[in-house]
């Protein structure tokens, strides 16, 4: 994991609150989530990624709620 800066790491915690189903690190400057499980077939089917990486924590929190959408839709969030 790489330092953060104390805004990052402000962001960090607040993604890590909003979204406990995932795992949530900085790696190499990149923001990953990983599902702590794997989407099902149905669910890789509409979208549901297992890990993604975003350039920055903003980003990161939209592909989050657009993949808590489509968790949502399914009724499976």
């Amino acid at each position: 994991m790489d330092r953060l800066s104390l805004w990052e790491g402000a962001h960090l915690a607040a993604i890590e609150t909003t979204f406990p189903g995932w795992r949530i690190l900085v790696h190499n400057r990149c923001w990953w989530a990983t599902k702590h499980s794997p989407p099902t077939p149905a669910q890789k089917a509409a979208g549901v990624l297992h890990q993604f990486a975003r350039p920055g924590p903003l980003e990161l929190v939209a592909a989050l709620t657009e993949q808590l959408g489509i968790l949502s839709r399914m009724g499976a969030a």
